[in-house]
């Protein structure tokens, strides 16, 4: 069974007029594209701020729309750390697009056929084009029909194998759970990289071989504009509603030595297990190179290493990629101390 998933919709009034778009696949980014191509829209609303909706607002702007974006938090990505949001809203706005926060929809008005405004619990926000991007839905009635059981995350459970309840039945991609590394806990996660790896898995061991795919650790990165995040196990809030005895670090760096020409400032947040000193994730934000350089964080909570043994790694230095110091040693560095006794956490 690959039989993925499907946009969430908001089940509002007034949804289901036509020039309001979800994204979810090809099809749907070419509906968009012929709206705008044959209606020229002058005004864009987008509900929802993952990283699906920060790419098309910045699609968007490239075809000169004029985009607001409304979030029900603070600050976009709910799974980001809080010191990222402000430099995600800073960027979008930098590029014309307004931000709003904390903000719940009611209904669209219009005539049926095409929605004028959406009303909020902040007001009302006319556009020629709306676009819903508040998550996915996993595919999976003819799983529950065929009587295999559905995790609590709702998507479908399977082992290692990528079984599912029924042995002779196998699951992969957005329509099942994961195993999350740090958490222990299935979750969902509609990510293409991790599809595939499970369809691998799930093809090798339905013809008779025995490959396993054991987990995620929540590795992803997004570009907005010129910026690029990058985030890697759970985050703080996470962490601390999980029981962990949290501990952290946020460290303001450059992408490359200071001297080079092109330097950037970036910012990096890590989390750890004060009692342990293991690693459970980072966020990794800039604008120049944090998108790739998360893959060192992703290893490292992957093979559950400690502050101590990071701050060890023999990291590549050469004043066009890196710092003498890269900020992931420096952070490592500063946030060991408090591994161990009753120091008060970060």
């Amino acid at each position: 069974m690959a039989t993925g998933a499907r946009s969430r919709k908001l089940e509002i009034p007034g949804e289901e007029a036509q020039n309001i778009f979800t994204l979810k696949e090809m099809a749907d980014g070419l509906r968009i594209r012929n709206f705008i191509d044959q209606n020229s829209p002058r005004q864009a609303v987008i509900i929802g701020a993952g990283y699906i909706s920060l790419e098309v607002a910045e699609a968007l702007w490239d075809r000169g729309v004029e985009t607001t974006l409304l979030y029900r938090g603070k600050f976009p990505y709910s799974g980001l750390e809080p010191e990222v949001g402000p430099i995600i809203v800073k960027e979008l706005e930098d590029h014309g697009v307004r931000y709003r926060g904390e903000v719940q929809p009611r209904f669209f008005e219009g005539d049926g056929k095409k929605a004028r405004q959406l009303v909020t619990d902040q007001g009302s926000f006319p556009a020629d084009l709306f676009f819903i991007g508040v998550g996915v839905l996993p595919n999976t009635e003819i799983a529950r029909e065929a009587g295999i059981m559905i995790g609590k995350s709702g998507g479908i459970q399977v082992n290692s194998l990528m079984q599912t309840s029924d042995p002779l039945i196998w699951a992969a991609g957005d329509c099942c759970e994961k195993l999350h590394l740090v958490t222990g806990h299935p979750q969902l996660v509609p990510l293409g990289d991790v599809a595939n790896k499970e369809g691998r898995v799930a093809g090798e061991n339905a013809v008779g071989g025995r490959a396993e795919f054991h987990g995620i650790v929540g590795a992803a990165s997004v570009k907005v504009f010129d910026l690029q995040i990058g985030m890697v196990g759970i985050n703080e809030a996470q962490a601390r509603k999980m029981g962990f005895p949290v501990i952290t670090q946020v460290v303001e760096g450059t992408s490359r030595a200071a001297i080079f020409p092109g330097t950037r400032p970036n910012l990096l947040k890590i989390v750890a297990d004060r009692s342990s000193g293991r690693l459970l994730g980072g966020n990794w934000v800039g604008w120049d190179g944090e998108a790739i350089k998360i893959n060192t964080l992703a290893v490292a909570v992957h093979q559950k290493m400690t502050l101590e043994a990071i701050s060890r790694l023999d990291l590549a230095y050469t004043p066009p990629f890196s710092p003498v110091w890269d900020p992931l040693l420096i952070a490592a560095n500063l946030l060991k101390r408090q591994v161990g006794g009753n120091r008060r956490e970060a």
